[in-house]
C-alpha cells in the first residue's frame, strides 16, 4: 500500500527528528519537571534494569503500554530513556496519535506549532473511527508505515487498549488483534510491556495532577515465538504480562486495586412503588427528574409500558452498585445525586460525569420480584455471555425478624469464607470501614477485595472481588 513517496517523507520526518531530539528532549523534559512538577519514582534503578534488556536486543521494537492520559506517551519515554541515549534513533519509537484528538488544538498558530511538534517527535497521526472507505485506507496506511519501521530496525510505540482505559483498568480479557498483526509481519521485534500511573491517578484525566510521582513496572518480552500464526494468541500473550505489571504496579500503591459495588432491589416492596401509578405505568415527573438524567428517562419513556417500573429500578440499582465502587476508588459522589451518574443499559456501564470515569456493570439474579446489579470500576473483569467475571455474589431473602445489615455482613463473612481454601472459617473475618466505605478485616489486617453490601425489602445481596 505504500507509496515510495510514503516511505521517502518517514525517512525525511526521521532525518528532521534525529537532528533535533536532544533539543526538543530537553525542552519537554524541563516542561514536564519545572512546570507541571512530575518526578518518578526509582527512575535510575527502572532504567539500569530495562537497558539491561534493551541491551541485549538490536532489532526492531514494539513499545506496549496503558494508556490514562493525553501524555501517557511523552512520559513513558521520559521514563525509559535517558540524556545519554536520545542519540540512538532506532530505540526513540513512532507514536500514533489519534487525530481527532491532537491536530486540532487551539487556535490557527497553536495548531501549526502542534503539529510541528508532534512531526518532530516522530508521530504518525491515525484515525481509529470511520468505516468508509477514506478511514479504512489511512487506518491500513498508517499500519503498513509502522511496519516498515519495524522492518528498517526502528522502533514502534502502540497503546494495546486502542484508547484510554475509561477505567483506569487495563483489562487483559480484552485483546485487540492489530498487535498480533503487527508483530507477525515482523517476528524478529520483541515487545517493551510498560505499566505507568502517577501514585494518585485515579482514573483517566486529560493530564495527570501537577507535583505528581509515578512509578512503572515493564519488560521485554518476544513478540511472536516460535511457530507462533495468530494473531489474537499474540495480542492475548502481551496483554496478559501488561496485566501482570499492572498487578505487581498496585502491590506497591496505596491505592486500593479492586473496586466493585453492587445493589439489590426489592420490586414488590410499598416503599419502592411509592411514586409510581400503576394504572399509567409513569412514575411522578418532579421525583423522575432527580433520579434520571434527560438521556435515563428518554431510555425510559421508549420502554414497553408494562417494563418501566423495572427498568426504572435497574437504573436506580446501577448507579447505586457504581456508586460504590467508585467510592472505594476515592471517588465520592454526594449522597442524593442521582443525577451526577449516568447509566447506559444497553451498553453496561455507568459514567461519573465530573470526571468521566466509567464503571461496567451487570444484572444478576434478576426475575419479576427484584434487580439485583454489581459493577467493577478496576481490579478485574466483569464478565459476559460466555466469560465468567470476578465478581463473587449472592442475594438472599432475610429471615423474619432479622436486622437486614447485620444478616447482609453475616453471610457475606460466611460466602467469602466457603469461595477460598485458605480461609478456615468466617470467624477469622471481620466488618469495618473508612469513610462508610466497608472493608474486610482479615486477622485484623485489612484487605482489598471489593466488598459491597445491600439489602431492600426481603432481600440482601453482598458481593466481592475474587481476584
Amino acid at each position: 500500500m505504500l507509496t515510495k513517496e510514503d516511505i521517502a517523507e518517514l525517512r525525511r520526518q526521521e532525518r528532521w527528528s534525529r537532528l533535533l531530539n536532544r533539543p526538543i528532549y530537553v525542552l519537554m523534559v524541563a516542561v514536564g519537571r519545572l512546570w507541571m512538577g512530575y518526578r518518578f519514582k526509582n527512575l535510575g534503578e527502572f532504567r539500569k534494569d530495562i537497558w539491561a534488556k534493551l541491551d541485549g536486543h538490536k532489532g526492531p521494537l514494539i513499545w506496549a503500554a496503558n494508556h490514562l492520559t493525553l501524555i501517557d506517551s511523552f512520559l513513558i519515554v521520559w521514563a525509559v530513556v535517558p540524556y545519554s541515549r536520545i542519540g540512538e534513533s532506532n530505540r526513540i519509537p513512532w507514536s500514533t496519535p489519534e487525530y481527532r484528538n491532537y491536530y486540532h488544538l487551539g487556535g490557527w498558530l497553536r495548531q501549526r506549532l502542534i503539529r510541528r511538534l508532534m512531526y518532530l517527535c516522530r508521530c504518525i497521526p491515525f484515525l481509529r473511527e470511520g468505516e468508509d472507505e477514506a478511514s479504512v485506507r489511512w487506518r491500513e496506511t498508517v499500519f503498513e508505515k509502522c511496519v516498515q519501521i519495524l522492518k528498517d530496525g526502528g522502533s514502534i510505540f502502540v497503546y494495546p487498549e486502542a484508547g484510554r482505559s475509561r477505567s483506569g483498568w487495563l483489562e487483559p480479557r480484552r485483546p485487540k488483534d492489530f498487535l498480533g498483526r503487527m508483530a507477525l509481519e515482523v517476528p524478529e521485534a520483541k515487545f517493551l510491556c510498560v505499566y505507568l500511573r502517577g501514585e494518585g491517578q485515579l482514573y483517566t484525566t486529560v493530564y495527570p495532577a501537577q507535583g505528581e510521582t509515578f512509578r512503572m513496572t515493564a519488560d521485554l518480552i518476544p513478540a511472536v515465538p516460535p511457530g507462533e500464526t495468530n494473531a489474537r494468541a499474540v495480542s492475548q500473550r502481551l496483554f496478559d504480562r501488561l496485566g501482570e505489571l499492572q498487578r505487581d504496579w498496585f502491590e506497591g500503591s496505596r491505592l486500593p486495586r479492586n473496586c466493585g459495588g453492587n445493589d439489590v432491589v426489592d420490586l414488590k416492596s410499598p416503599l419502592n412503588q411509592e411514586n409510581f401509578d400503576a394504572e399509567s405505568c409513569d412514575f411522578d415527573p418532579e421525583w423522575l427528574g432527580r433520579h434520571l438524567t434527560k438521556k435515563e428517562t428518554a431510555y425510559l419513556q421508549a420502554q414497553p409500558v408494562e417494563k418501566r417500573f423495572a427498568t426504572f429500578w435497574k437504573f436506580f440499582a446501577a448507579k447505586e452498585a457504581a456508586y460504590k465502587a467508585l467510592a472505594q476508588s476515592g471517588t465520592m459522589t454526594p449522597a442524593g445525586a442521582f443525577t451526577t451518574l449516568e447509566a447506559d443499559l444497553f451498553r453496561r456501564k455507568v459514567v461519573h460525569r465530573p470526571t468521566g470515569a466509567q464503571v461496567e456493570i451487570a444484572f444478576t439474579h434478576e426475575d419479576a420480584d427484584k434487580v439485583h446489579c454489581v459493577a467493577v470500576l478496576r481490579g478485574g473483569y466483569i464478565g459476559d455471555d460466555q466469560t465468567p467475571g470476578d465478581v463473587a455474589c449472592r442475594v438472599d431473602e432475610v429471615p423474619a425478624g432479622a436486622a437486614a445489615g447485620d444478616f447482609a455482613r453475616e453471610r457475606c463473612l460466611q460466602f467469602i469464607a466457603e469461595s477460598s481454601d485458605d480461609i478456615s472459617s468466617p470467624n477469622v473475618l471481620a466488618f469495618s470501614d473508612a469513610g462508610g466505605v466497608p472493608f474486610i478485616l482479615r486477622g485484623g489486617k485489612p484487605c482489598d477485595w471489593g466488598v459491597s453490601l445491600s439489602h431492600s425489602g426481603r432481600f440482601a445481596a453482598y458481593s466481592f472481588m475474587i481476584g
